[in-house]
């Protein structure tokens, strides 16, 4: 079943499913701190900390294909509503068991709140093209960015003082009760089914949640290099989360804390303009999905800007740069997930699903390599190789992308359906 897709009717469901992902999203970056902070309170240790994110990271990776096949099957409501409840079932948990049993619980809430977090993003990115109609999909998708920014910018900015006046339970709380609020919202969006292809549209005897080898058969190259670029677009942001604490601590030794707030909020910042550039521009005409060559530049302008970030500038100076990296991230995103939601409606799940685990494995892998190198080494020069990496991708993807175009010169532009001929 559809959803209602017109007029008023359309506006309510969008609505409901971005209010429950404000509150959802809050609640992730609120526990991305306090866990973080309470995982080294308990167990005194950093490399159980860091194991207790590696888990969390591998949860979403190996969640994500499994994701797609579920959404292509199931309510998108329902899987969406069950993980959000899970997640604050967990939190709870954490809070009444005794000090002794934490240790445990920690680590099971890492592969709830991982898989959890990969469900959700599957689930709406997939299915909002069944929630709006064509011509309001870029203005939705910018909708999207501009609510996820707000959102890690109040839950960065609240956790520390929950932690600070009300201790982790308080805010493990907290972070439960945002993840309920976000169900209820959710419960109130209706039937959001998956997008099946009619049955005489439907080859006979084809099952309707294709494998995984069978949905990618027909996708175009281009989508699927643009899946690369993405994993390595992640990888090098791995590194500039990594190196952060270590560069603020290095520059700004009597306030790093303060130094890496600034960084954190100017990059939201950044996200939060180009999303509302994106849907102004989405309102005064029915944007057509950006081009690839515009994806691949935007990549290759946030790779370079924050290198650059990572050079010493001035505060002032600092804030600049992180802004416009935040807004090249933020247009590479709307573009590539606008690009992702073009393919076939039957395969749309699987290959997000498939986009997702190759996202996280980058940024998993940059964490590990960026951890030790900065054992070794400064943080400028291990971002600028991870970063240059990104880079060379999307330099690589830019060039291959334009001169196939040159050499179909007279191809017309496909919106509608990425699959190769």
């Amino acid at each position: 079943m559809r959803l209602p897709t017109t007029g008023v009717r359309t506006a309510r469901p969008l609505r409901l499913v971005l209010a429950a992902q404000a509150s959802s999203t809050y609640g992730s970056f609120l526990n991305m701190v306090a866990l973080g902070l309470f995982t080294l309170d308990v167990t005194g240790s950093t490399v159980q900390t860091g194991l207790f994110m590696a888990v969390r990271l591998a949860a979403g990776v190996l969640m994500a294909p499994i994701a797609g096949v579920l959404v292509g099957r199931y309510s998108r409501t329902g899987l969406m509503v069950t993980a959000d409840l899970l997640s604050a079932c967990v939190l709870v948990l954490l809070v009444l068991v005794p000090m002794e049993a934490k240790p445990a619980v920690l680590y099971g809430l890492a592969v709830v709140l991982g898989a959890g977090q990969a469900q959700w993003g599957v689930a709406l990115r997939s299915g909002l093209p069944e929630l709006v109609e064509p011509e309001g999909l870029a203005r939705a998708n910018a909708h999207l960015v501009t609510v996820r920014s707000t959102a890690m910018l109040l839950g960065f900015g609240t956790s520390g003082l929950l932690v600070t006046l009300l201790g982790y339970h308080a805010a493990f709380l907290v972070d439960a009760a945002s993840y309920v609020v976000s169900a209820l919202l959710l419960t109130r969006v209706g039937s959001w089914r998956p997008a099946i292809a009619p049955a005489r549209e439907r080859p006979a005897g084809r099952p309707r949640g294709p494998r995984l080898s069978q949905a990618l058969s027909g996708i175009a190259p281009v989508v699927l290099a643009m899946i690369a670029v993405r994993a390595a677009d992640a990888f090098g942001s791995a590194s500039h989360n990594v190196g952060l604490p270590v560069y603020a601590s290095l520059t700004r030794p009597d306030a790093p804390a303060s130094l890496a707030a600034l960084f954190t909020t100017a990059w939201a910042v950044g996200s939060l303009v180009v999303g509302r550039w994106f849907a102004w521009r989405a309102r005064r005409r029915n944007a057509e999905p950006t081009s690839p060559v515009a994806f691949g530049v935007a990549t290759c302008a946030m790779s370079v800007l924050f290198v650059i970030a990572f050079t010493g500038p001035p505060l002032w100076l600092l804030a600049v740069v992180v802004v416009m990296a935040g807004m090249a991230d933020g247009y590479a995103e709307i573009s590539y997930t606008m690009r992702l939601q073009n393919v076939e409606p039957s395969r749309r799940a699987q290959l997000f699903g498939l986009a997702a685990a190759v996202q996280n494995a980058g940024f998993g892998l940059g964490m590990i390599v960026g951890a030790f190198a900065l054992g070794q080494l400064p943080p400028l020069p291990v971002v600028a190789a991870a970063h240059g990496l990104a880079l060379v991708a999307a330099v690589v993807f830019v060039i291959t992308h334009v001169r196939s175009r040159q050499r179909r010169p007279h191809r017309p532009f496909v919106q509608k359906v990425e699959v190769a001929p």
